[in-house]
């Protein structure tokens, strides 16, 4: 089992070398998972290519004892033997140590010190996992671009409990952004083939480090994803879809084909429906997908997203609305989840306010009985008084928003007590009134 405290030691350590260099930490994720990457290469023996034995011999003195700027080179000249150890795609991290001021004496000492903090990492059978978990959480507080690429905790979860993900399953995740999400989806499973799209060169070095120190089977595409022609062929297609995004020209290609068949029009300004239109499209016959959305999404009024939002119902493609709480880091912005799958004649509609929690200036969390309530009333389309109802899908049809309060009845309930009862209260009341009134008789202000 993993030694947080030792976790929090390196973490600290790791932010006050590059704190003390005038630079963040948050800047240098890739920097720092790739020497981990490296590390781990080596621990395991995983080269099997002679060509670069002796290319290993010298990483590894360089990576226990780093002794000057020169080092740096053979560290960065390592990425090939990475990338071919673990397929990943060739070239990805050539410049994965070519970031921001990394030319500066500073940042070279810092770097420097980083690979001795990380030689010093004692590894259980958790492996790295903990401690690039622990890396992007605290990433993830240092402003809303890192906290796009790095989803929080309760997205994670909620994305993990709605796709319900099981051994053998082929996985898309397509906005993997830092992996954040996915490796929660999957942690725990077997023989996992996972798919990562994302446009951003950081976010898909980042995540296919994080992929590698995890031992999970992936490919990484650059790629669109709402662009992509690409058959169903995911049992699961999971997105933690970056909120606020446009098209950046007109639509072509497969986005207008998609535009054209789902939302019955040449333009669509909500990047969140293309997306969806996507993931269904790479989901094979009997997967599932799962979304989480701004609160818009429910009932914008734009032609694209109405007959987007229409013609999943007249598919029988919308399993379960999940509305929620804000549960992102970067805005307060209420949201919700929507599984999709075929087969439906009605719509599964569930009160995340109900089951997560966030408290003032805290994260959203869900706590480990929330979490298997959430999942056994998804699972199991549960009807739970106060939290869970189904509505069938021609009267969701009929409506065309899809908010959780259109369709729960707001009459005000109210709760008639007896007069006996009511009188026993304020015969209590009035006694205690008595009590303080003489107790306050006997308190003197001045001795």
């Amino acid at each position: 089992m993993a030694d947080y405290k030792k976790i929090e030691n390196y973490i600290s350590n790791i932010a006050t070398i590059w704190h003390n260099a005038g630079m963040e930490a948050s800047n240098y994720v890739g920097c720092m998972l790739y020497v981990m990457g490296l590390k781990k290469m080596v621990e395991e023996n995983a080269c099997m290519n002679p060509e670069y034995m002796s290319s290993i011999v010298a990483l590894t003195k360089v990576l226990y004892h780093p002794t000057s700027p020169s080092d740096i080179d053979i560290i960065r000249n390592a990425s090939r033997v990475l990338e071919e150890t673990y397929h990943a795609k060739e070239g990805l991290f050539t410049d994965v140590l070519s970031t921001y001021r990394s030319e500066e004496e500073s940042w070279k000492k810092a770097f420097l010190d980083i690979v001795e903090a990380t030689a010093q990492i004692e590894i259980d059978e958790d492996g790295y996992a903990p401690y690039v978990q622990q890396i992007l959480y605290y990433a993830s507080k240092d402003g809303r671009d890192k906290a796009e690429k790095i989803s929080s905790n309760a997205v994670a979860d909620l994305l993990s409990i709605g796709a319900d993900i099981k051994d053998g399953d082929t996985v898309l995740d397509g906005a993997i952004g830092y992996g954040y999400s996915a490796i929660k989806c999957i942690q725990g499973k077997k023989d996992i083939k996972l798919y990562g799209v994302d446009l951003n060169t950081d976010a898909l070095q980042v995540s296919s480090l994080y992929m590698i120190l995890c031992g999970v089977d992936c490919e990484m595409m650059q790629e669109d994803c709402t662009a992509m022609g690409m058959g169903g062929f995911a049992n699961k297609v999971v997105m933690d879809i970056p909120f606020g995004m446009r098209p950046r020209a007109e639509l072509a290609g497969y986005q207008l084909h998609r535009a054209n068949k789902w939302m019955d029009s040449d333009t669509c300004k909500e990047m969140e429906a293309l997306f969806i239109a996507a993931g269904i499209d790479y989901m094979e016959e009997g997967g599932r997908l799962v979304v989480i959305v701004p609160q818009r999404f429910m009932f914008g009024q734009s032609k694209a997203l109405s007959n987007f939002r229409k013609n999943l119902i007249k598919e029988g493609l919308l399993k379960a609305v999940v509305a929620l709480p804000p549960v992102y880091n970067s805005t307060m912005i209420n949201t919700a989840m929507l599984v999709i799958e075929a087969g439906n004649k009605d719509v599964l509609f569930v009160d995340g306010s109900m089951l997560v929690t966030r408290e003032r200036r805290n994260d959203a969390f869900i706590t480990d009985e929330n979490k298997a309530q959430l999942h056994d009333i998804l699972e199991n389309r549960k009807v739970v008084e106060g939290i869970s109802f189904t509505v069938p899908n021609s009267e969701v049809m009929e409506v065309g928003d899809w908010s959780i309060t259109r369709y729960i009845d707001a009459e005000e309930k109210i709760e008639l007590r007896p007069i006996s009862e009511i009188n026993e209260d304020l015969d209590r009341c009035y006694k205690r009134l008595e009590e303080l009134s003489v107790q306050s008789k006997n308190i003197k202000l001045f001795a």
